[in-house]
Parts: C-alpha cells; structure tokens; sequence
C-alpha cells in the first residue's frame, strides 16, 4: 500500500504493525515477505517530500501499534524515513516501538536508534571517525 494513499486510521493501520520502507526495496526480492504480520506502507523521499510522510504517521501512529522502517543502505532519501520515524515516536504522545532496518548486500540489517540518531548529526559522526582513526594509530 502507498502511505500517502491509506487512510490515516483505517483498518489497515488500526491497532496493527506497520512497515514503512522506502519503494527502492521492492527490487530485493524476498525482502518485504519476511514482514508477513504488518501493514507495509511503500514511501519514496524521491518523489514526495517527507514532511507528508511525518505528518500521517503522526496520525497513524495514534492507533497502530509499532513501526518498523526498511530501506536500502546508502540512499540520502530513503535515510530520511528512519529520520522522520524517530521524530514521530518523539512527539506522539503514544508509547509505541520503532524499529530500523536497512538492506545491505541483499540482508536485512538491524540498525540502532542511537545510530539513527547520529547519523543526523555529522560533528557526531566527524568525532567518532577521529576517535575510531586515533585508536587504530595506538594500536
């Protein structure tokens, strides 16, 4: 299903799982059937600007149950779903679980919301890269 064409509290969304991913996924074959229990919303950052997609998650996020993100490693686009998905469980006012995955090599790999949440801020990864750079200096 399209995100931007779901209805924001229908039974589609009401107290269920949901997976947003980026459209670029659906060219990794057997990716979205390991998801078989959720609502899985495609989403392209290419084509419509995010702010649509955080404005109905917000929505929905008010009666489903959790979200799950899956894009493809390495797009500058796709990264933004795990972006918004984060400021969405920031400013609801509902609990609910977010998971981040990406496709790498053909695999889906669990990534942290802390690491979410660094990549957005590129002093945070300079400093990482320089402590990372002066350990294998002493080592």
């Amino acid at each position: 299903m399209d995100l931007m064409s779901t209805n924001a509290k229908g039974k589609n969304v009401r107290d269920k799982d949901l997976l947003l991913y980026g459209t670029c996924v659906e060219e990794h074959e057997g990716i979205l059937e390991k998801f078989k229990n959720y609502s899985k919303l495609s989403f392209c950052p290419e084509k419509e600007h995010i702010n649509m997609a955080f404005y109905k998650l917000m929505a929905m996020m008010s009666v489903a149950k959790s979200l799950t993100v899956v894009t493809v490693d390495g797009s500058p686009h796709c990264v933004q779903l795990h972006y918004i998905a984060d400021e969405v469980k920031r400013y609801s006012k509902k609990n609910f679980d977010v998971v981040h995955y990406i496709v790498r090599d053909g695999k889906i790999v669990e990534i942290s919301s802390e690491a979410v949440k660094t990549s957005r801020y590129l002093y945070k990864v300079e400093k990482l890269l320089a402590a990372k750079s002066s350990e294998e200096k002493n080592e």
